[in-house]
């Protein structure tokens, strides 16, 4: 059996009852009037906000992470790096990047690729956990 497409016919099939109609969006007007609440607006007592720190080089050699001014920042509650992560172990022949996933979670001594996770903070607010960022130093040596 083959199908014929005809761009100008319109199929008046009512077999389905939300294709081809118009729903009544119920969130429409809060949405278009600015006054709908979404996740990103919630900000709950004592929550802190992550951000993570990506490589800038496709492939390039980790020398040195300093995060010692970010951590000393008095909004920042925390700085992670491979370093803090405890050490897995192989999961099965699950290979990436000639790593196991678990040691692909944040760069250790090599960055495969462009973008890859090296360091993460936590803070305050999402504007301190940015500023933070900046904090931290890295030294690459591109491969």
């Amino acid at each position: 059996m083959t199908t014929t497409y005809e761009p100008n016919v319109v199929l008046s099939n009512k077999e389905f009852d939300v294709v081809g109609t118009r729903p009544i969006r119920h969130d429409g007007v809060d949405k278009v009037m600015g006054k709908a609440r979404f996740g990103a607006d919630i900000s709950l007592p004592g929550m802190v906000h992550g951000k993570v720190l990506r490589s800038p080089h496709a492939h390039a050699r980790i020398k040195s992470i300093d995060t010692s001014k970010a951590e000393a920042h008095p909004d920042v509650k925390g700085v992670v790096t491979s370093m803090d992560l405890a050490p897995t172990g192989p999961i099965g022949q699950d290979v990436v990047l000639g790593q196991t996933p678990g040691q692909n979670v944040l760069a250790k001594d090599k960055v495969p690729y462009k973008g890859h996770p090296v360091a993460a903070v936590a803070a305050s607010s999402p504007h301190v956990a940015e500023e933070a960022l900046s904090l931290v130093e890295v030294e690459y040596e591109p491969l």
